[in-house]
């Protein structure tokens, strides 16, 4: 249909007709384009002062130089400080004072746990109870120690990490490299087994005892009862990282053990790694 006039509201009409409905050409009214012209006058000047066109290593960043992520890193530098500063007095007492204070452990156990689920969680679960692989940390069983000082060394080195005063503990592939032959490896599996009282084969145990005297108890001690000193846990609890099925046992001679834990002395503040030591504490004084 052609443009036209129409008489009735004295318009031309666009040409288009739906039903008998003839659209009127009517333009935009002069505010809305006046509005249109001022908002792309007010972006133009906004570019201008502020970041905008991404580029290929970074984007143009304004005459006023602002920053949302410089704001943000200064937002949490400015908090961080603020806790160091509230939290001084961690770094002044020993921690097991701290830790057998009630009032204390009250008023900050639960901002405590938020700091050990925001970055321990992942692996001793968020109520640091462990998993397979990882150890439980609400227990009287340690690889280094349960004192507030070891604690928060290891938490500080990190096990395995890549940091110059590390703990370190591996236990060698027996089986993998060939340390032992498959009836030795079943034969300590049945000690194994025995010192913590599970179910087993009386007789290749007391030969397993033999091996396990010359190949683990440098590490593991006389009656498979762990040392702190370099990370080997008691054979002779009920505590155990890997199972203590016999296959679990005999997957661990076979191939070997190495954990590890980060050195969070890279990532967290030295008061952080104090409130997270107290946090574990709290978690082991099952008698309050």
């Amino acid at each position: 249909m052609r443009p036209e006039f129409d008489e009735i509201s004295g318009k031309q009409t666009t040409g288009h007709e739906w039903n008998g409905i003839r659209e009127l050409n009517t333009p935009m009214p002069k505010a809305f384009r006046l509005w249109l012209w001022a908002s792309i006058a007010v972006a133009a000047f906004m570019w201008v002062l502020y970041p905008s066109f991404p580029l290929v290593t970074g984007a143009l960043q304004g005459v006023l130089g602002y920053s949302a992520r410089q704001n943000v890193l200064a937002a949490v530098a400015d908090g961080i400080a603020t806790r160091e500063a509230s939290f001084a007095a961690l770094n002044e007492v020993p921690l097991d004072e701290f830790a057998r204070d009630p009032s204390f452990r009250a008023n900050h156990e639960e901002a405590f746990s938020v700091l050990f689920r925001d970055n321990c969680s992942a692996c001793h679960g968020r109520d640091a109870g462990g998993q397979v692989g990882f150890p439980d940390l609400t227990d009287g069983h340690w690889l280094w120690s349960g004192t507030a000082e070891e604690i928060e060394y290891t938490l500080q080195v990190g096990i395995n990490a890549d940091h110059d005063e590390t703990r370190f503990a591996q236990m060698p592939a027996f089986g993998r490299d060939e340390w032992l032959s498959q009836s030795e490896l079943s034969d300590v599996a049945e000690y194994v087994l025995s010192l913590s009282g599970q179910d087993h084969d009386a007789d290749a145990a007391q030969i397993g005892a033999v091996v396990f005297e010359d190949n683990c108890a440098s590490c593991h001690n006389d009656a498979g009862v762990g040392g702190y000193e370099n990370g080997a846990p008691s054979l002779a609890d009920d505590a155990w990282i890997y199972g203590s099925s016999r296959a679990a046992i005999m997957y661990t001679l076979e191939h070997g053990r190495a954990g590890g834990m980060p050195a969070w002395s890279d990532r967290l503040t030295e008061t952080e790694i104090k409130q997270i030591t107290l946090y574990l504490l709290w978690q082991g004084q099952t008698d309050g």
